[in-house]
């Protein structure tokens, strides 16, 4: 059995919930019985304490999908003293018949649908890991040089950002952008910035020379026009 790590009342209410959801019938006494009957045997629970955590969180999603329990639930009455001894009474009627034991099979999909709750836990757990591995110090000080250079083109006059700020903001900024930040921008955001910051650095460098280097003809030029003269 795969291993259990929340409480037998949390899984319960999660399958019933998930039953519902795929329009299983549970207006039939019959299949409300061998559906919490798979369940407690699924999760190895004592059988009248598993029925007692069934019945308590059946009703508590009843009340949360705001459905008539008459239409669910048995409501135990007694026959009036003076009734009527003629009355017929209709047999309740019976789910369905069903050729695969409907216990077996809907262990079978609780086992499915706890495998794949368990892959999807695994996978989401690596993926954590590969972002926690990518984002570091140094792959957030690279994003912050880039905004900054970016800043600069608009304000030349700021000053480089010191060692000991971009360590001490990389630092600050660490938690949040690995709880925060989705696979996506850990592989191409990040990257992008850096790399969109790097290139900016570099074409404004290449602006700068050339703007300078035509000065320095226009000066060139208007001192050769005054030895001309």
């Amino acid at each position: 059995m795969i291993e259990i790590s929340n409480s037998a009342s949390e899984l319960i209410r999660k399958h019933i919930d998930n039953q519902f959801e795929k329009g299983y019938d549970f207006t039939s006494k019959y299949n409300r019985k061998m559906d919490r009957t798979a369940i407690v045997e699924s999760l190895g629970l004592d059988t009248e304490k598993g029925y007692d955590l069934y019945n308590h969180q059946f009703k508590k999603i009843l009340k949360q999908r705001k459905l008539d329990a008459s239409n669910y639930l048995e409501t135990r009455f007694r026959r009036p003293q003076f009734s009527d001894i003629n009355a017929i009474i209709k047999p309740e009627p019976q789910g369905p018949f069903i050729e695969e034991n409907p216990v077996e099979k809907i262990k079978n999909e609780i086992n499915k649908e706890q495998q794949d709750a368990h892959i999807q836990n695994n996978t989401t757990d690596i993926q954590k890991q590969l972002i926690n591995e990518h984002i570091n110090v140094e792959s957030i000080q690279g994003v912050l040089e880039a905004f900054w250079l970016l800043l600069k083109i608009k304000w030349p006059e700021l000053d480089q950002l010191t060692k000991e700020e971009k360590q001490s903001l990389s630092q600050m900024w660490l938690p949040a952008f690995r709880k925060y930040l989705t696979e996506n921008w850990v592989y191409i955001g990040l990257p992008l910035i850096s790399t969109i910051g790097i290139f900016t650095k570099h074409i404004k460098e290449a602006r700068d020379k050339k703007k300078k280097r035509k000065d320095e003809e226009k000066q060139l030029e208007a001192k050769e026009k005054e030895m001309s003269e």
